[in-house]
């Protein structure tokens, strides 16, 4: 499985960021090129394990597994 890790510095409180980017299913809600996101087999946004399947609004399908979730970390 190919990996791909990012970062950047957002100006705002660490929890109304941590708020919108903790739910793994919410993409689609703040990210301009995400058509539509859903996880697989109806669990839960938070579960580790879970996979999430996104479409692009270029077409292209994703799949992205949640690794680990810290609400301690972020």
């Amino acid at each position: 499985m190919a990996r791909l890790r990012r970062s950047t510095v957002i100006a705002a409180p660490i929890d109304r960021v941590w708020a919108v980017l903790r739910d793994f299913n919410g993409h689609d809600r703040w990210h301009p090129a995400v058509e539509r996101s859903e996880i697989e087999f109806g669990e839960p946004a938070d579960k580790v394990g879970c996979v999430r399947h996104f479409r692009l609004r270029d077409g292209a399908i994703l799949r992205e597994q949640l690794l680990s979730l810290s609400d301690r970390d972020h």
